[in-house]
This record gives C-alpha cells, sequence and structure tokens, in this order.
C-alpha cells in the first residue's frame, strides 16, 4: 500500500514539475490568432476608470443621458453605414460610404473599432472621400523595437536580392545596383529608388509583394515620415503595385490605405499626385475599370465626386519638363507688372487704415466693402490681360481684356496663394465638370544618363505615342471630348499619338473626340538648338530626343504635313504660343541666351497664332489666373462645354 502510495505522489509531483516547465498550449502557437478584441461598447470596462456611484450620479442628469442616447444613436449609425458598405449593392454602397466619411466627432474607439471590421474595398473607397476621417483607417502593424538606419538599410538591401531571384535575374539594372560595394550618403535613396524602378516595368511590378516588401516600406515611412522626398518615392512604388487588383489585400493588410488617404490631402502635388492615383486605381466600386498606369496623373478630381466629367482636359509637357515643373505659376521675378486696379492712390484709404489694427473683423469688413464698391463699378471697366500677345495672325480671336470686377475679385486675396500646378488648382474652379489628367514621362539631354536599357526602347516620338495612345485609353480617355495642352516636344507627341489613330480607323475614338489642341511653342519644323556643332555633339552625346528636335527634320516635316491632311477629315480647333524672348542657359561653360522655338516653327499654318513676349520656359506658365495664356484655355474649354451641352 504504501509503495502504490509513494509511486502515486512521485507521478503527481513529476507532473506539477513538467507543466511549470513546458507550456501546456505549445501546439497551438502555429494556429492564427486574432489581432483584435472587439469591445461592444467602452461601458464594458467602465469600471477601470470609473466607479459604479459616478456612473449612477451621471446617470441621473438629463444631459448625461442625452449625451449617451447620442453617443449610442452616432454608433449605431455609423456601424449601419459600414454594414451596407460592406454588403449592399453598389448603388447603396457608393451612399453608404459618402455617409460614412461625412460622419464626425465620433469617439476614438469607435473610429478604431470601424477600422478593425472594414474590408480593403470599403477602405479604399472611404479614403477617396474628401475630409473624410483619418481615425477610421487601420493603423499600420507595429513593431515594439525600434529599428536602427542600418537595420533598414539591411532590410531593402535583402528585399532587392529577394527580388533579383524572383525575376531570375533578367533586369540588368537590378543585378548591377545589387553587386556595388559602396556605401554613400544616399544609400538609403538609392535602394528606394532602385524598388521603384524596379516595380516600375511591368513585368516585375508583382515581385515586390511577393518578396513582402510592403511591410519594409512601412518600416521606412515611419522613419521618414517627414522627408516628403522618401515619401514620394513610396507613394509611387505603390501606385505601380495599385494597378493590380490581387495585390489590394496586401497593401489594406499592410497598413497603406490610411498612409495613401493622408498623403492624397498633403500640400505637395508631388506626393498627393502618386497617392490620389494608387486610391483611384484600388476603388473598383468607382473607376469603372478605368486605371492611371505609370505616367498618367489623374489632377483632377482627386477624389470620389457625384457629378461627371463631360470633357477631358490632358496636359503633357515637353523636354526635361514635368507635370510639377511646367504647369507652375511663373515665378514672381519672371512677372510682368500690370495696373493694380484695386489700389487707391490715397494712401488713408480704408484698406490702410484697418489693416493698422490686428482685428481681422476689420480687415474683412474693409475688403468688403471696397469689393462692393467694385461690384457696383467694375463692370464698367476692361482690364488688359497680362502676356498679351505682341503679334498674331488673321484667326486669332482673343480675348484680350476681362471685366474689371473679376480682376478685382482676384486681387481682394480670393486667390492669390501661389500654385504649382495651375491645371490641378484653377482649371476645375473656372471650367466645373472636367476631369484633368497630366502625363508626366522622363527625357535627357544626352544618353549618357539614360538610366536603365529598356527604357531606351521607348525614347522616340513614335514609341512613346504609342506607349501614352495605350494607357491613356486605359484611363478612359476617348469615351468624351478631349483638349489636349501641350509645351515643347508635348505638342509633337500628341500629333503623333492622333495621326497614327487616323490611320488605324480612329479605334479608340481619340481623334473624332479631340475637339481643340493648344500649343506652347511646340518646334513643328524642328528647332535649331538641337543642330550643335560637332565638339559639343561628341560630348554630349544627344539623347534620341534630341536628335529627332533638329531644324527641318525630314521625320518632322512628314509628321507635320500628315498632322494637316488628318485635320481635314477631322475638325479640332488649334491654337499655338510662340515665345519671342530668349531663354538664359547657364549650364553651359559660357552662359548662353537662347531661343529656343523660333515663330516660324511654332505656327503650325492652321488656326489661332500668337506671338508672347515670354521665353520657352515660362511660355506655359501664366502669371496669375487672369493672363492670357490662361485665358485662351479657359475660353476654349467653355466654348466646347457650351458645344456640348
Amino acid at each position: 500500500f504504501f509503495s502504490g502510495s509513494w509511486f502515486v505522489y512521485q507521478v503527481r509531483e513529476t507532473s506539477k514539475i513538467l507543466r511549470s516547465t513546458v507550456a501546456t498550449n505549445v501546439l497551438n502557437l502555429e494556429h492564427t490568432q486574432a489581432q483584435y478584441i472587439y469591445l461592444d461598447s467602452h461601458q464594458e470596462d467602465i469600471f477601470i476608470y470609473n466607479s459604479d456611484d459616478a456612473v449612477k450620479s451621471k446617470g441621473t442628469s438629463l444631459l448625461g443621458i442625452v449625451s449617451r442616447w447620442w453617443k449610442s444613436f452616432n454608433q449605431s449609425i455609423a456601424y449601419r453605414y459600414l454594414n451596407v458598405a460592406k454588403h449592399g449593392s453598389k448603388y447603396t454602397r457608393t451612399r453608404a460610404v459618402h455617409d460614412l466619411g461625412a460622419m464626425k466627432h465620433l469617439q476614438p474607439w469607435v473610429c478604431q473599432q470601424i477600422a478593425q471590421m472594414m474590408d480593403s474595398r470599403t477602405a479604399v473607397a472611404l479614403a477617396r472621400i474628401a475630409d473624410s476621417d483619418l481615425r477610421l483607417f487601420l493603423k499600420p502593424p507595429h513593431h515594439w523595437v525600434d529599428k536602427k538606419l542600418y537595420e533598414i538599410i539591411d532590410q531593402l538591401h535583402q528585399l532587392l536580392v529577394d527580388m533579383d531571384k524572383l525575376c531570375q535575374s533578367s533586369h540588368s539594372c537590378l543585378t548591377q545596383f545589387i553587386s556595388k560595394k559602396f556605401y554613400s550618403s544616399r544609400l538609403l535613396t538609392q535602394c528606394i529608388e532602385a524598388i521603384y524602378h524596379h516595380t516600375a516595368i511591368e513585368q516585375f511590378s508583382r515581385e515586390l509583394a511577393n518578396a513582402r516588401g510592403l511591410s519594409v516600406l512601412m518600416e521606412v515611412k515611419k522613419k521618414f515620415n517627414d522627408n516628403v522626398d522618401v515619401c514620394v518615392l513610396l507613394a509611387k512604388i505603390i501606385s505601380n503595385l495599385s494597378l493590380y487588383t490581387e495585390l489590394m489585400d496586401d497593401i489594406f493588410r499592410s497598413g497603406w490605405i490610411g498612409v495613401l488617404a493622408a498623403w492624397s490631402r498633403h500640400k505637395d502635388i508631388r506626393l498627393a499626385g502618386p497617392a490620389a492615383r494608387a486610391l483611384f486605381n484600388m476603388d473598383v466600386d468607382a473607376n469603372n475599370g478605368e486605371k492611371f498606369p505609370r505616367r498618367i496623373y489623374l489632377l483632377h478630381p482627386m477624389n470620389r465626386t457625384r457629378s461627371k466629367a463631360k470633357v477631358d482636359v490632358i496636359f503633357i509637357h515637353g523636354l526635361l519638363g514635368g507635370i510639377f515643373i511646367s504647369w507652375r505659376q511663373r515665378d514672381p521675378d519672371l512677372t510682368l507688372k500690370s495696373v493694380d486696379s484695386t489700389k487707391s492712390d490715397n494712401e488713408d484709404s480704408l484698406i490702410n487704415i484697418v489693416k493698422e489694427y490686428p482685428q481681422e473683423f476689420f480687415q474683412d469688413l474693409a475688403r468688403d466693402l471696397q469689393e462692393r464698391d467694385w461690384k457696383k463699378t467694375g463692370h464698367d471697366y476692361e482690364v488688359i490681360l497680362d502676356d498679351c500677345p505682341v503679334s498674331m495672325n488673321s484667326l486669332a480671336a482673343g480675348p484680350f481684356t476681362c471685366p474689371g470686377n473679376e480682376i478685382c475679385t482676384e486681387y481682394q486675396g480670393i486667390d492669390l496663394t501661389r500654385t504649382e500646378c495651375w491645371p490641378k488648382d484653377w482649371l476645375p474652379k473656372d471650367v466645373p465638370s472636367i476631369r484633368v489628367i497630366g502625363i508626366n514621362y522622363e527625357t535627357s539631354l544626352s544618353l549618357w544618363s539614360l538610366p536603365c536599357p529598356i527604357e531606351v526602347l521607348k525614347s522616340t516620338i513614335s514609341e512613346r505615342s504609342l506607349e501614352f495612345t495605350k494607357k491613356l485609353v486605359t484611363a478612359g480617355v476617348g469615351k468624351r471630348p478631349i483638349i489636349w495642352v501641350c509645351h515643347s516636344m508635348g505638342g509633337l507627341l500628341v500629333k503623333q499619338m492622333l495621326v497614327e489613330e487616323s490611320k488605324t480607323g480612329d479605334k479608340h475614338h481619340l481623334c473624332d473626340n479631340t475637339k481643340g489642341i493648344i500649343f506652347y511653342s511646340t518646334p513643328h519644323r524642328g528647332s535649331h538648338v538641337a543642330a550643335l556643332k560637332h565638339t559639343t555633339q561628341m560630348l554630349l552625346w544627344p539623347s534620341i530626343e534630341v536628335q529627332e528636335l533638329r531644324e527641318e527634320s525630314p521625320q518632322l516635316l512628314k509628321l507635320h504635313q500628315e498632322f494637316k491632311t488628318m485635320l481635314e477629315k477631322y475638325k479640332m480647333e488649334i491654337v499655338s504660343f510662340s515665345e519671342t524672348k530668349s531663354t538664359f542657359v547657364s549650364a553651359m561653360r559660357v552662359p548662353l541666351q537662347i531661343q529656343f522655338v523660333l515663330p516660324k516653327s511654332a505656327d503650325p499654318g492652321v488656326g489661332e497664332f500668337y506671338e508672347i513676349p515670354q521665353n520657352h520656359l515660362s511660355i506655359c506658365k501664366p502669371a496669375s489666373k487672369h493672363s492670357f495664356l490662361y485665358r485662351k484655355v479657359v475660353d476654349l474649354l467653355k466654348k466646347n462645354l457650351t458645344k456640348n451641352n
């Protein structure tokens, strides 16, 4: 008996030791665990921060009862909107998302719970609602260890190695970059640039997600959240991945939807542009199958809207330009000063007296009084626009002036802030119901600077035009009237696209829907600057773009003749601007003053033609909204909208 009892005792003690040493749930570690704990109400854990007595006393207050009822009602409405947005029909989902995005003053715990309950499709739709609450988006997974810079760089390097393995070293640029043994202060940026370049090539785009690189990029974002240049590269990378619907869930789980929503509202258009493009591409309920590939930007509308666009306005820049370079407002020191009709000669005017006082009320009152006076008398005056032409052909039709009350409104401070992209900031306000698209592509003066042998294959005007035609059709261009606005070489690309479309029977309806083209200093007959001296050619090794722009180039002359023949079949309004001033070029050993495009080359021989007292760089940068260079665009758009209506 005693020996049996001793044996049982030893077994029990041994069992206790084993249970204290080995976790009994070790076999369950591989099972998926819940990431979040849902709480139906903050009242469930009220004992944590409040006592029962406080709750009872709070309940006896009428204000407390009403407050809790309103919060509960608001919460239930938000959950109802979320449920419809996830499970309703397309129409009801759209309405529910708009209503959910309009809700304000939700409790933080409610926002967090909604974010945890949301799916990827609903999150993307909500991110495209203007001013939606950013707390409604799932935060990126949090790692308690703050990684050092060298650790992040090591992760990026390993990510590049994994991507190179996935593509079997078929991308020579990536393989060459990985093989380099060097250290640079820009090493992290160079790694991100290499990732962006790799994902920009269609056959390699998905490999970043397959290599689990989204979480690595999120670590970079957390470390360099205040570095706009790094964030711009990250936004472009995510934008490349957004073209593939199957990657949307991966992007959502990594926490990128909320980041893109915040970036799309950033004041820097370089960051807001690619972020808004990525969200549009993933918004399957609203994009109607249209997507904006690399180099094509949706400048307006960047959010979901209830109205439909009636006209597409497409901007395309020239050599060494860009959406955020070519289409800026002209620098103040380059602006031709005009007479400010709103300024009084009387130094003791009301505005001068009141502005000495800090009260904003009196300053606003003074502005309102002056604006009211000008509304009464301003219509009696016509003010000459800035940048008026010094010469024009017989078809020129203006407008060269605008009513004084319009000038007054602008001078009074309604729109005095500078813009880095006037097609995005100005046009939609002056001409509603338009969709603004920008084409952004890379060019170079020299072959020494070309980064990738794959990209060299698409450098000619013909090859680029085919690429842009395909991508614009993917973005839905051809379904509504089109107005093209082009600077320099961009005009040649537009002509090539339309000529090639006309040869194939206009299968994408680009020619038939093109209602007008505006050329800013487009070298229809080439540029004499491209014909460099032999010694300079050897030094620069001109790129393909520069070689094609030579003066009296047979290819350009043939293209222009085919373009004029096409105009006989497809009627389009043509407006052309030519520079009359030289551009200061300081990059050479001896600074030069060069007029890149002469009026003879800028005149297509059809439509309206104006010679403007600006140089090649400033010809497409209006001084203000009352510049002739801008008003002519607005005039052409309004004219075509009236015809369509």
